[in-house]
């Protein structure tokens, strides 16, 4: 969901910039902004920046470039390690491939020059920005909540890759299949199965369906006592686009 902007509650913005002429040309672009309420502050030198990121009060930062010893790419690395939350855009002084790629990847959500600044830009850049980061929170809370769930439930429960390699697995698993945390990342849920018919039948289910529910096979635990279980397991994406399995198991043989 966007984040609502409303005259009430500004959003508030820090540029980090030792030009004060640049600052106040990129806080009149952003006041021309239309419909929008900004409350725009200004910081002159690396550690006054330094010190506001970590103090938390803005929803988005503009850091520029050149900060005199260091850059805008090392503030950008320090706030990325003391967790910043809000959306940290870099001002560059013109186009340059290799700041820019070196940018994203230490964590900027975006990237703007400073000549081809203009209100319609800018005001696009926060719009994806904010989305952006309610995005990646809402996302970081749901992650959050599956944590708790996969650690505290009493059924087995794993993350695998898309050929059901193990990748990670709860306590639960680990009491279950009698192997250790360790033992079973070597392992696939395939390993575990007896039946051959059943294994050839999970694949095809997986690979057709992109999930199964209630999947009944056999097992034999580390201390070779065989089990019947279910399974449900669906294919999922992670941030980056790449597929994998979570699922999980319960052991039916005592019902």
């Amino acid at each position: 969901m966007s984040p609502s902007i409303q005259p009430s509650s500004p959003v508030r913005i820090l540029v980090i910039d030792d030009d004060e002429e640049d600052f106040m040309l990129t806080q009149e672009y952003i006041r021309d902004i239309p419909h929008h309420n900004f409350q725009v502050d200004w910081c002159g030198n690396y550690k006054a920046g330094s010190l506001a990121i970590h103090n938390a009060r803005h929803d988005i930062y503009f850091v520029d470039y050149y900060l005199g010893a260091k850059t805008g790419i090392d503030l950008l690395k320090e706030a990325v390690q003391h967790e910043c939350k809000a959306p940290i855009v870099l001002l560059t002084g013109q186009g340059n491939q290799k700041i820019d790629l070196e940018a994203m990847r230490s964590g900027a959500v975006d990237y703007l020059i400073k000549s081809e600044l203009t209100s319609e830009k800018l005001d696009r850049c926060i719009r994806y920005s904010l989305e952006r980061a309610a995005t990646l929170k809402g996302s970081q809370a749901n992650e959050r909540k599956f944590r708790t769930i996969f650690e505290r439930t009493k059924d087995a429960m794993f993350l695998s890759n898309d050929k059901l390699g193990l990748n990670d697995v709860n306590a639960a698993a680990v009491d279950l299949f009698g192997y250790t945390t360790t033992e079973l990342l070597q392992l696939s849920i395939y390993d575990l199965m007896l039946g051959d018919f059943e294994k050839q039948a999970l694949a095809r289910k997986l690979n057709d369906r992109k999930e199964v529910i209630d999947f009944q096979f056999e097992f034999l635990t580390k201390g070779k006592l065989k089990k019947n279980c279910i399974l449900s397991a669906s294919f999922e994406a992670d941030s980056a686009g790449n597929p994998y399995v979570q699922g999980i198991i319960r052991d039916i043989s005592l019902l």
